[in-house]
Protein backbone atom coordinates (compact mmCIF):
# COMPACT_ATOMS: atom_id res chain seq x y z
CA UNK A 1 0.00 0.00 0.00
CA UNK A 2 1.35 3.44 -0.93
CA UNK A 3 2.01 6.15 1.62
CA UNK A 4 -0.89 8.19 0.24
CA UNK A 5 -3.21 5.21 0.50
CA UNK A 6 -2.19 4.70 4.15
CA UNK A 7 -2.78 8.37 4.87
CA UNK A 8 -6.18 8.19 3.20
CA UNK A 9 -7.17 5.15 5.25
CA UNK A 10 -6.06 6.81 8.48
CA UNK A 11 -8.01 9.94 7.60
CA UNK A 12 -11.13 7.86 7.04
CA UNK A 13 -10.63 6.15 10.41
CA UNK A 14 -10.23 9.50 12.17
CA UNK A 15 -13.34 10.84 10.47
CA UNK A 16 -15.30 7.73 11.43
CA UNK A 17 -14.17 8.07 15.04
CA UNK A 18 -15.26 11.68 14.98
CA UNK A 19 -18.71 10.78 13.71
CA UNK A 20 -19.07 8.10 16.38
CA UNK A 21 -18.34 10.71 19.03
CA UNK A 22 -20.14 13.69 17.57
CA UNK A 23 -22.36 13.99 14.51
CA UNK A 24 -24.34 17.24 14.15
CA UNK A 25 -23.79 17.77 17.87
CA UNK A 26 -24.95 14.26 18.79
CA UNK A 27 -22.90 12.34 21.37
CA UNK A 28 -22.56 8.55 21.28
CA UNK A 29 -20.64 7.60 24.44
CA UNK A 30 -22.17 5.91 27.47
CA UNK A 31 -23.42 8.64 29.75
CA UNK A 32 -24.32 9.41 33.35
CA UNK A 33 -26.89 12.12 34.01
CA UNK A 34 -26.29 13.22 37.60
CA UNK A 35 -28.51 15.73 39.37
CA UNK A 36 -26.61 18.47 41.19
CA UNK A 37 -29.02 19.81 43.76
CA UNK A 38 -26.94 22.74 44.93
CA UNK A 39 -26.15 23.86 41.38
CA UNK A 40 -29.76 23.54 40.12
CA UNK A 41 -28.31 21.57 37.23
CA UNK A 42 -27.40 18.14 35.93
CA UNK A 43 -23.91 16.96 35.03
CA UNK A 44 -23.66 15.13 31.71
CA UNK A 45 -20.77 12.77 32.43
CA UNK A 46 -18.98 11.02 29.56
CA UNK A 47 -18.26 7.61 31.09
CA UNK A 48 -15.65 6.76 28.46
CA UNK A 49 -13.64 9.95 28.93
CA UNK A 50 -14.43 10.06 32.67
CA UNK A 51 -15.21 13.75 32.55
CA UNK A 52 -18.18 16.11 32.67
CA UNK A 53 -18.84 17.17 29.09
CA UNK A 54 -21.47 19.74 30.02
CA UNK A 55 -23.50 21.08 32.94
CA UNK A 56 -27.14 21.69 32.01
CA UNK A 57 -29.30 24.05 34.06
CA UNK A 58 -32.71 22.66 35.08
CA UNK A 59 -35.20 23.60 37.80
CA UNK A 60 -34.56 24.37 41.45
CA UNK A 61 -32.89 21.65 43.56
CA UNK A 62 -33.07 18.66 41.19
CA UNK A 63 -32.97 15.28 42.95
CA UNK A 64 -34.43 12.37 40.99
CA UNK A 65 -33.44 11.24 37.51
CA UNK A 66 -34.53 8.57 35.03
CA UNK A 67 -33.03 7.85 31.60
CA UNK A 68 -34.82 6.54 28.50
CA UNK A 69 -32.50 4.89 25.98
CA UNK A 70 -35.24 4.58 23.34
CA UNK A 71 -36.15 8.27 23.29
CA UNK A 72 -32.63 9.43 24.21
CA UNK A 73 -34.11 11.46 27.01
CA UNK A 74 -33.49 12.04 30.70
CA UNK A 75 -36.27 13.08 33.08
CA UNK A 76 -35.38 15.10 36.18
CA UNK A 77 -37.48 15.97 39.22
CA UNK A 78 -36.85 19.49 40.52
CA UNK A 79 -37.87 19.07 44.16
CA UNK A 80 -37.94 22.72 45.24
CA UNK A 81 -38.80 23.99 41.78
CA UNK A 82 -41.97 21.87 41.81
CA UNK A 83 -41.37 20.77 38.26
CA UNK A 84 -40.02 18.05 35.98
CA UNK A 85 -37.50 18.68 33.19
CA UNK A 86 -37.01 16.61 30.04
CA UNK A 87 -33.48 16.61 28.60
CA UNK A 88 -32.23 15.64 25.15
CA UNK A 89 -29.16 13.60 26.15
CA UNK A 90 -27.59 13.71 22.69
CA UNK A 91 -27.58 17.49 22.51
CA UNK A 92 -27.32 18.27 26.25
CA UNK A 93 -30.33 20.55 26.17
CA UNK A 94 -33.57 20.95 28.11
CA UNK A 95 -36.52 20.29 25.83
CA UNK A 96 -39.26 21.07 28.32
CA UNK A 97 -39.86 21.86 31.98
CA UNK A 98 -43.35 21.20 33.31
CA UNK A 99 -44.72 22.52 36.62
CA UNK A 100 -45.82 19.60 38.76
CA UNK A 101 -47.27 19.12 42.22
CA UNK A 102 -45.75 20.21 45.50
CA UNK A 103 -42.52 18.26 45.82
CA UNK A 104 -41.49 15.82 43.05
CA UNK A 105 -38.67 13.55 44.22
CA UNK A 106 -38.41 9.97 42.92
CA UNK A 107 -38.85 9.42 39.19
CA UNK A 108 -38.83 6.47 36.79
CA UNK A 109 -39.68 5.88 33.14
CA UNK A 110 -41.11 2.96 31.18
CA UNK A 111 -39.87 3.51 27.61
CA UNK A 112 -42.11 0.83 26.08
CA UNK A 113 -45.34 2.37 27.35
CA UNK A 114 -44.08 5.92 27.26
CA UNK A 115 -44.94 6.65 30.90
CA UNK A 116 -42.98 8.69 33.44
CA UNK A 117 -43.86 8.09 37.11
CA UNK A 118 -43.06 10.81 39.65
CA UNK A 119 -43.44 10.53 43.44
CA UNK A 120 -44.76 13.73 45.04
CA UNK A 121 -43.34 13.93 48.56
CA UNK A 122 -45.83 16.48 49.90
CA UNK A 123 -49.00 15.42 48.08
CA UNK A 124 -48.57 11.73 49.00
CA UNK A 125 -49.22 10.79 45.42
CA UNK A 126 -47.72 9.36 42.24
CA UNK A 127 -47.97 11.36 39.04
CA UNK A 128 -48.17 9.49 35.72
CA UNK A 129 -46.93 11.60 32.80
CA UNK A 130 -46.45 11.17 29.07
CA UNK A 131 -42.80 10.50 28.24
CA UNK A 132 -43.22 12.53 25.05
CA UNK A 133 -44.53 15.85 26.37
CA UNK A 134 -44.85 15.45 30.18
CA UNK A 135 -48.60 15.90 30.02
CA UNK A 136 -50.40 14.54 33.09
CA UNK A 137 -52.20 11.23 32.61
CA UNK A 138 -53.19 10.63 36.22
CA UNK A 139 -52.46 11.38 39.87
CA UNK A 140 -52.65 8.30 42.09
CA UNK A 141 -52.78 8.52 45.93
CA UNK A 142 -50.10 6.43 47.66
CA UNK A 143 -48.54 6.44 51.14
CA UNK A 144 -47.01 9.30 53.08
CA UNK A 145 -43.79 10.94 51.83
CA UNK A 146 -43.24 8.78 48.75
CA UNK A 147 -39.63 8.70 47.54
CA UNK A 148 -38.14 5.96 45.34
CA UNK A 149 -39.99 4.77 42.24
CA UNK A 150 -39.46 1.67 40.10
CA UNK A 151 -41.40 0.12 37.20
CA UNK A 152 -41.97 -3.61 36.97
CA UNK A 153 -40.25 -5.25 33.98
CA UNK A 154 -43.52 -5.47 32.07
CA UNK A 155 -44.43 -1.86 32.85
CA UNK A 156 -47.80 -2.80 34.33
CA UNK A 157 -46.92 -1.85 37.90
CA UNK A 158 -45.02 0.89 39.65
CA UNK A 159 -43.44 0.34 43.07
CA UNK A 160 -43.26 3.38 45.36
CA UNK A 161 -41.34 3.61 48.65
CA UNK A 162 -43.52 5.41 51.23
CA UNK A 163 -41.03 6.72 53.76
CA UNK A 164 -43.40 7.79 56.53
CA UNK A 165 -45.68 4.74 56.22
CA UNK A 166 -42.91 2.11 56.25
CA UNK A 167 -44.42 0.56 53.16
CA UNK A 168 -44.22 0.10 49.40
CA UNK A 169 -47.23 0.97 47.26
CA UNK A 170 -47.94 -1.10 44.16
CA UNK A 171 -49.68 1.05 41.53
CA UNK A 172 -51.58 -0.60 38.70
CA UNK A 173 -50.75 1.43 35.58
CA UNK A 174 -53.82 0.43 33.55
CA UNK A 175 -56.29 0.91 36.42
CA UNK A 176 -54.37 3.97 37.65
CA UNK A 177 -54.81 3.10 41.30
CA UNK A 178 -52.91 1.57 44.19
CA UNK A 179 -53.59 -2.17 44.08
CA UNK A 180 -51.49 -3.33 47.06
CA UNK A 181 -49.37 -2.02 49.90
CA UNK A 182 -46.47 -4.07 51.28
CA UNK A 183 -44.86 -3.51 54.71
CA UNK A 184 -41.08 -3.02 54.84
CA UNK A 185 -38.58 -1.60 57.35
CA UNK A 186 -38.40 1.88 58.90
CA UNK A 187 -38.38 4.83 56.49
CA UNK A 188 -37.88 3.18 53.09
CA UNK A 189 -36.33 5.51 50.55
CA UNK A 190 -34.63 3.85 47.55
CA UNK A 191 -35.68 0.66 45.80
CA UNK A 192 -34.56 -1.41 42.83
CA UNK A 193 -35.68 -4.59 41.08
CA UNK A 194 -33.27 -7.49 40.89
CA UNK A 195 -31.99 -8.19 37.35
CA UNK A 196 -34.51 -11.03 36.89
CA UNK A 197 -37.37 -8.82 38.07
CA UNK A 198 -38.46 -11.32 40.71
CA UNK A 199 -37.32 -9.41 43.78
CA UNK A 200 -37.64 -5.83 44.94
CA UNK A 201 -34.84 -4.61 47.21
CA UNK A 202 -35.85 -1.67 49.43
CA UNK A 203 -33.42 0.42 51.50
CA UNK A 204 -34.77 1.35 54.94
CA UNK A 205 -33.05 4.50 56.18
CA UNK A 206 -34.13 4.36 59.83
CA UNK A 207 -33.78 0.62 60.52
CA UNK A 208 -30.44 0.44 58.68
CA UNK A 209 -31.41 -2.58 56.60
CA UNK A 210 -32.73 -3.77 53.25
CA UNK A 211 -36.06 -5.54 52.77
CA UNK A 212 -36.10 -8.09 49.95
CA UNK A 213 -39.62 -8.62 48.59
CA UNK A 214 -41.11 -11.28 46.33
CA UNK A 215 -42.71 -9.46 43.37
CA UNK A 216 -44.89 -12.38 42.19
CA UNK A 217 -48.31 -10.95 41.22
CA UNK A 218 -50.15 -13.58 43.29
CA UNK A 219 -49.73 -12.56 46.91
CA UNK A 220 -47.93 -15.18 48.95
CA UNK A 221 -48.02 -15.70 52.68
CA UNK A 222 -44.41 -14.56 52.92
CA UNK A 223 -43.94 -11.55 50.65
CA UNK A 224 -40.80 -10.55 52.57
CA UNK A 225 -38.01 -12.92 51.62
CA UNK A 226 -35.31 -11.40 53.82
CA UNK A 227 -34.30 -8.44 55.93
CA UNK A 228 -30.60 -7.70 55.49
CA UNK A 229 -28.60 -5.51 57.89
CA UNK A 230 -26.34 -3.00 56.12
CA UNK A 231 -24.55 0.21 57.09
CA UNK A 232 -25.83 3.41 58.68
CA UNK A 233 -28.68 5.10 56.78
CA UNK A 234 -28.86 3.04 53.55
CA UNK A 235 -30.04 5.18 50.67
CA UNK A 236 -30.08 3.37 47.30
CA UNK A 237 -29.25 0.00 45.75
CA UNK A 238 -27.99 -1.25 42.37
CA UNK A 239 -26.95 -4.62 40.91
CA UNK A 240 -23.87 -5.79 39.01
CA UNK A 241 -21.87 -9.02 38.66
CA UNK A 242 -24.38 -11.01 40.73
CA UNK A 243 -24.11 -8.61 43.64
CA UNK A 244 -26.22 -5.90 45.24
CA UNK A 245 -24.49 -2.64 46.14
CA UNK A 246 -26.09 -0.46 48.83
CA UNK A 247 -25.03 3.11 49.55
CA UNK A 248 -24.82 3.80 53.29
CA UNK A 249 -25.27 7.55 53.48
CA UNK A 250 -24.14 8.11 57.07
CA UNK A 251 -21.67 5.21 56.96
CA UNK A 252 -19.70 6.72 54.06
CA UNK A 253 -19.62 3.24 52.59
CA UNK A 254 -21.06 0.61 50.28
CA UNK A 255 -22.44 -2.70 51.51
CA UNK A 256 -21.78 -5.42 48.93
CA UNK A 257 -24.18 -8.36 49.12
CA UNK A 258 -24.23 -11.63 47.17
CA UNK A 259 -27.61 -11.37 45.43
CA UNK A 260 -28.20 -15.14 45.55
CA UNK A 261 -27.09 -16.11 49.06
CA UNK A 262 -27.86 -12.61 50.42
CA UNK A 263 -24.69 -12.71 52.49
CA UNK A 264 -22.60 -9.56 52.87
CA UNK A 265 -19.41 -9.85 50.85
CA UNK A 266 -17.73 -6.62 51.90
CA UNK A 267 -18.17 -3.09 53.19
CA UNK A 268 -16.23 -0.59 51.10
CA UNK A 269 -15.35 2.99 52.12
CA UNK A 270 -16.58 5.64 49.70
CA UNK A 271 -16.77 9.39 49.62
CA UNK A 272 -18.79 11.24 52.22
CA UNK A 273 -22.57 10.74 52.04
CA UNK A 274 -22.88 8.30 49.13
CA UNK A 275 -26.40 8.56 47.72
CA UNK A 276 -27.31 7.66 44.14
CA UNK A 277 -25.93 4.48 42.58
CA UNK A 278 -26.26 2.80 39.20
CA UNK A 279 -24.41 0.20 37.15
CA UNK A 280 -23.39 -0.52 33.57
CA UNK A 281 -21.88 -3.92 32.85
CA UNK A 282 -19.39 -4.74 35.60
CA UNK A 283 -18.86 -1.14 36.64
CA UNK A 284 -20.78 0.51 39.48
CA UNK A 285 -21.18 4.28 39.67
CA UNK A 286 -21.63 5.95 43.07
CA UNK A 287 -22.52 9.60 43.70
CA UNK A 288 -20.93 11.18 46.78
CA UNK A 289 -23.08 14.08 47.93
CA UNK A 290 -20.55 15.73 50.26
CA UNK A 291 -17.34 15.00 48.32
CA UNK A 292 -19.09 16.04 45.09
CA UNK A 293 -17.66 13.22 43.03
CA UNK A 294 -18.83 10.30 40.87
CA UNK A 295 -16.96 7.16 41.88
CA UNK A 296 -16.36 4.24 39.49
CA UNK A 297 -16.06 0.80 41.11
CA UNK A 298 -15.18 -2.54 39.54
CA UNK A 299 -18.05 -4.81 40.63
CA UNK A 300 -15.86 -7.94 40.63
CA UNK A 301 -12.61 -6.75 42.20
CA UNK A 302 -14.36 -4.11 44.34
CA UNK A 303 -11.60 -1.64 43.50
CA UNK A 304 -12.23 2.03 42.83
CA UNK A 305 -11.11 2.73 39.27
CA UNK A 306 -11.91 6.42 38.84
CA UNK A 307 -13.31 9.56 40.46
CA UNK A 308 -15.01 12.27 38.41
CA UNK A 309 -15.47 15.70 40.05
CA UNK A 310 -19.06 17.00 40.02
CA UNK A 311 -20.88 20.20 40.88
CA UNK A 312 -22.57 21.25 44.10
CA UNK A 313 -24.39 18.58 46.15
CA UNK A 314 -24.92 15.84 43.55
CA UNK A 315 -27.70 13.32 44.21
CA UNK A 316 -28.27 10.98 41.25
CA UNK A 317 -31.41 9.52 42.84
CA UNK A 318 -32.68 6.95 40.33
CA UNK A 319 -31.42 5.26 37.19
CA UNK A 320 -28.93 7.75 35.79
CA UNK A 321 -26.64 5.68 33.52
CA UNK A 322 -27.47 5.58 29.81
CA UNK A 323 -25.76 3.13 27.46
CA UNK A 324 -25.09 4.00 23.81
Amino acid sequence: MSVNAVRHALTRLHLLAGFLCLADGVWAQPLAVVTEQGAHAVAMVDLSALSVRRQVAVGEAPAGVAVDVQRRRAYVSNAEGRSVSMIDVDHDSVLLTRALGAGPVGIAVDPARGVVAVADWYRNSLWLLSADDLSVQAEVPVGRAPAGVEFSDDGRRVYVANRDDNSVSVVDIEARRESERWPVGDHPFGLRLSPDGRQLWVTNVQSHDVTVLDTAPIAAAGRTLATLPVGHRPYCVAFAAGRAFVTNQYGDSLSVIDATSRHTVATIPTGAYPEGIDALGDRVWVVSWMDEVLIALDARTLKVTARVPLGSNPRGFGRFVLAE
